[in-house]
C-alpha cells in the first residue's frame, strides 16, 4: 500500500489516500457566487471505494502526479 498526503481545501487538514484507490482526479475552476469566490480553484480526487464525489484538495493535478511517482519510486 502506498499513501500520499494531500491538503483539504475546506480546512487545510491532511488527507491520506492510498494511490491504488484513486479512481480519478481533475482540476476545477473557482466558482463565483454573488460576486464573490464561493469555491477557489482546486483539484477533486475521487476514490474507487466511495461514490461521494471525491475530496476537494489544494494540490494541482501535476503535484498529485509527482506525489504518485515519488511514492512508487519512479
Amino acid at each position: 500500500m502506498r499513501i500520499i498526503e494531500l491538503t483539504s481545501l475546506k480546512d487545510g487538514s491532511k488527507i491520506y489516500i492510498n494511490i491504488e484507490c484513486i479512481g480519478h482526479f481533475y482540476e476545477a475552476k473557482e466558482e463565483i457566487s454573488y460576486g464573490r469566490v464561493g469555491t477557489p480553484k482546486h483539484t477533486s480526487v475521487g476514490t474507487t471505494t466511495h461514490n461521494n464525489g471525491g475530496f476537494k484538495v489544494k494540490e494541482t493535478s501535476k503535484e498529485i502526479l509527482k506525489l504518485i511517482e515519488t511514492s512508487r519510486g519512479i
